[in-house]
């Protein structure tokens, strides 16, 4: 006991030398905070590979891969639509803007892509009513065993 209240006891003498690494640390953690909330309050269901493919089959959903250019050449979920997140937050959307009604599945990289979620905002901001993020992206459809294309 008498070392947590040594410890306890040591903490307005850390904060004072190291104000600025503990300044950091709360800007880190306060942006963390705010990042986890965007994502709650967003309200982009994410859909497992299996689901995806059910939406695509069953709903006339369609593959959007948001990957570069050169990424989506490697290797791309079959029948799946190329457009950039720059184009996305660019407004460059027409090709698909007859898709507002249909299930539109944000393919990315892997389950790190930032660029789904604030490609899934945008389309959602803009009419898309049945939008959804690809778990795992591009990298978790291949380690389920599924196939992809390089069919332009």
């Amino acid at each position: 006991m008498d070392f947590i209240s040594e410890f306890i006891n040591e903490f307005p003498g850390f904060f004072q030398r190291h104000y600025f690494m503990v300044g950091a640390w709360a800007v880190v953690l306060v942006l963390l905070i705010a990042v986890q909330f965007k994502l709650l309050t967003a309200r982009i269901p994410k859909a497992t590979s299996n689901h995806a493919v059910t939406l695509v089959n069953r709903q006339d959903g369609v593959f959007l891969d948001i990957r570069s250019a050169e990424a989506f050449n490697n290797g791309h979920i079959a029948n799946a639509l190329h457009v950039t997140a720059a184009d996305i937050k660019a407004g460059k959307i027409a090709r698909i803007e007859s898709m507002r009604e249909r299930p539109v599945i944000i393919v990315g990289k892997d389950k790190f892509d930032s660029e789904c979620f604030n490609s899934g905002r945008f389309l959602k901001k803009q009419g898309f009513t049945k939008v959804f993020i690809l778990e795992g992206g591009v990298m978790d459809w291949t380690a389920a065993n599924l196939p992809l294309s390089k069919k332009k």
